[in-house]
């Protein structure tokens, strides 16, 4: 099995930090100090994709929103 094939078949999970910087760990290994989970585990691309939609439910809060509902929008997102 290459390198590719292991990456595929194993399980990550996703973490962040209190910066809100996303990464993808393998579930093997000890979370990153600092960091927390982020609730999903899966394949790569299954993390890959669960951070761009994160990414994007942050972002479209501030797309035509007033400061205090994007205040509002994030906390709500955080919590």
């Amino acid at each position: 099995m290459n390198q590719e094939e292991r990456q595929d078949a194993a399980t990550y999970r996703v973490v962040v930090d209190h910066e809100k910087q996303y990464t993808v760990c393998p579930v093997e290994r000890a979370i990153p100090s600092g960091s927390r989970e982020a609730g999903k585990q899966g394949s790569i691309m299954e993390c890959l994709a669960y951070i761009e939609q994160a990414w994007e439910r942050l972002r479209a809060p501030e797309e035509g929103c007033a400061p205090a509902e994007v205040a509002r929008a994030r906390a709500e997102w955080l919590s």
